[in-house]
């Protein structure tokens, strides 16, 4: 069963970013319908057109919320404010009447479970890596945000030009190298639309279509532990998925400061040379570009 619920944007974002796992309501005719194993489709508002798709994975009742809240461990000071939050929304009448609720969540992954499993590997190293990313949705309640440090999903593309002679590639301030676009899926299992989104804002280019919808290649990459707007981010595992993404070469481009110095063309057959990061390069690059060579999406020269 799938349920239509509102949040606020601060709600809303902080759930889709992993920081909010559990939403509280009122146990009232509508939400005593809800069981563990339903969906609900969250609506930011105000203007409700961003959806978030959720998995209900555990109940929690009582007769209040303040009840509630220190049954799952929360301080004096925390009860306090969420007790003052929830009471924007909910009468201490209404409370009194219904009782209240926990919905414990996760974001769905059905979709991205799916095209992952729909996959067809191109060597051993997709066979291998699409297994354990499967692993990976089967055995964590969340592989879509930050929030998990072990690993999560990532989306990258390759953006090639409408003549497939070349590649936008972006130098990258942290691996010092000339590199793909992409970046994390912070809570979107729809992982085209991250592809296209980042692409944009890493390279500028207001114009971007998919050339297939479908994941093109797949590959997990380790991540060494570095310094990332003064903070500390530990050695962990991104799950990337790869499309390929076409653009107009005469489209202004320009850098986005805070992640890239430079943005660029780069004739496919100059791609390895300009890389600098030797697995990505010999293990993914040089995987993919062989790839579309065979599919003949580009020339084999």
């Amino acid at each position: 069963m799938i349920y239509k619920m509102k949040l606020n944007e601060s709600a809303f974002d902080r759930m889709k970013n992993g920081t909010k796992t559990i939403e509280f309501r009122l146990y009232d005719e509508k939400r005593q319908q809800i069981k563990i194993g339903d969906k609900i489709e969250f609506s930011k508002a105000p203007d409700l057109q961003e959806k978030l798709l959720v998995d209900v994975i555990d109940l929690y009742k009582d007769d209040k919320f303040e009840n509630l809240f220190k049954k799952l461990n929360m301080d004096k000071e925390e009860i306090t404010r969420k007790i003052q939050s929830v009471h924007k929304f909910y009468s201490p009448e209404k409370e009194e009447q219904y009782g209240v609720l926990g919905i414990k969540i996760k974001i769905n992954v059905d979709d991205l479970k799916e095209n992952i499993e729909k996959f067809i590997p191109y060597n051993e190293q997709e066979e291998v890596d699409r297994r354990i990313m499967l692993n990976y949705i089967n055995d964590f309640n969340d592989v879509l945000t930050r929030k998990n440090e072990y690993g999560h999903f990532t989306s990258s593309s390759f953006i090639l030009n409408k003549e497939r002679t070349k590649m936008l590639m972006a130098y990258h301030k942290i691996y010092k190298s000339w590199a793909w676009t992409g970046g994390h899926s912070d809570g979107d299992s729809d992982l085209l639309y991250v592809a296209m989104k980042e692409a944009k804002e890493e390279t500028g280019i207001k114009n971007v279509k998919p050339i297939s919808s479908d994941i093109y290649s797949l590959e997990l990459i380790c991540v060494n532990g570095h310094e990332k707007r003064g903070k500390y981010v530990c050695s962990h595992v991104h799950l990337n998925v790869t499309y390929l993404l076409e653009a107009d070469e005469k489209e202004e481009i320009h850098i986005k400061e805070d992640e890239n110095s430079g943005v660029r063309w780069v004739p496919i057959d100059k791609i390895l040379e300009v890389s600098s990061e030797p697995w990505v390069r010999d293990r993914v690059y040089a995987k993919i570009i062989d790839k579309m060579k065979k599919d003949g999406i580009i020339k084999n020269n």
